[in-house]
Parts: structure tokens; sequence; C-alpha cells
């Protein structure tokens, strides 16, 4: 085996282990959130190059903010719990309590100077 390995298969070997490791812990369930970040980051750079730091601060800091709250409502409540496992009534209640614990999150994340 070739130990002197390339710059290029160094990193190709991190992205699959990272990649896997993201598989693994379901750390990707909210990627429509970082995805709306990196358009709407694009757009502003495309528009306006100037206020390209302010903008990835405060898109950064609420896409942030909604990836916490919902990993906090994903760890603070059993998995019968969750939205998805739960029928009825129950279900609605589940969703809104998801909805309140990402929208304080997010609150928290606006305020960060």
């Amino acid at each position: 085996m070739d130990t002197q390995l390339s710059f290029r298969e160094r990193l190709r070997r991190l992205a699959a282990v990272i990649r896997q490791s993201l598989r693994e812990r379901g750390a990707l369930r909210a990627w429509p959130l970082l995805a709306v970040f990196v358009i709407t980051f694009v757009v502003v750079v495309f528009l306006n190059p100037l206020k390209a730091g302010l903008a990835m601060w405060g898109i950064s800091k609420l896409a942030l903010g909604a990836y916490v709250g919902y990993w906090a409502d994903r760890l603070g409540f059993t998995p019968e719990d969750r939205p998805h496992a739960v029928e009825g009534i129950a279900r609605g209640t589940a969703w809104k309590r998801r909805a309140l614990i990402m929208a304080a999150a997010i609150l928290a994340a606006a305020f960060i100077p």
C-alpha cells in the first residue's frame, strides 16, 4: 500500500468519512434550511457584493437557530413523541411544539449581536 496519498485523495477520503458520519447521525435531516442559506447568500453576493458579510452573518444566525431548534426538539423528547410517530391530536400538538421550539431558537439567535 502506498503511504504517500495525494492531496486530492486525502480530501476524497475525508469527505467520505464526513458523509458517512452525517448519514449515521441523521445530521442532514434539516438540509433544506441549510440550502436556503446558501441560495440566499449567493443571491445577495450577486446583487450587492458589499453587503455579503452582513447578509452572511444575519442569515447564518437565523439558519443556525432553526437547525439548533430542530435538534433541541429531537433530543429533548423521546422518539415516541416525535410528530411523525404519533397519531390524532397528539400529532398536531407535537408539530406545534416543534415549531415553537424552533421559533424560540431562531429568535434567540436573532438577538445575538
